[in-house]
């Protein structure tokens, strides 16, 4: 059984674009083999499908959980409009992006 606690707080999260605002903070507690539960409440506003993949991200002392698309391929060609890169630029794209993210969450 997870614990979970809820508190009133504005809670205000970036993602891309759009700009959630949030009532309710979730605090879960780490359960054995290190699992979490992601509440209804956090689901409702990132929708998650069981089995899906997410990518986890240590930033520092923080934990960034990232949703996966179902084919990240297609997303890909589908962000960047038929562009088409091969795997090394796939993969300093990605770090770029990673250092990018951390410094943004470090501030």
């Amino acid at each position: 059984m997870a614990f979970l606690m809820r508190a009133s707080l504005p809670l205000y999260c970036a993602t891309n674009i759009r700009l959630h605002s949030m009532n309710t903070l979730e605090i879960v507690k780490v359960e054995g083999k290190y699992r979490i539960t992601i509440t209804r409440s956090i689901r409702d506003v990132v929708p998650l499908k069981i089995g899906q993949k997410v990518a986890i991200v240590p930033l520092g002392d923080k934990i960034l959980v990232q949703p996966l698309p179902d084919d990240p391929e297609e997303k890909l060609a589908e962000l960047t409009e038929g562009f088409e890169f091969n795997r090394k630029a796939r993969e300093r794209a990605s770090k770029f992006l990673l250092s990018r993210a951390r410094r943004k969450i470090a501030n």
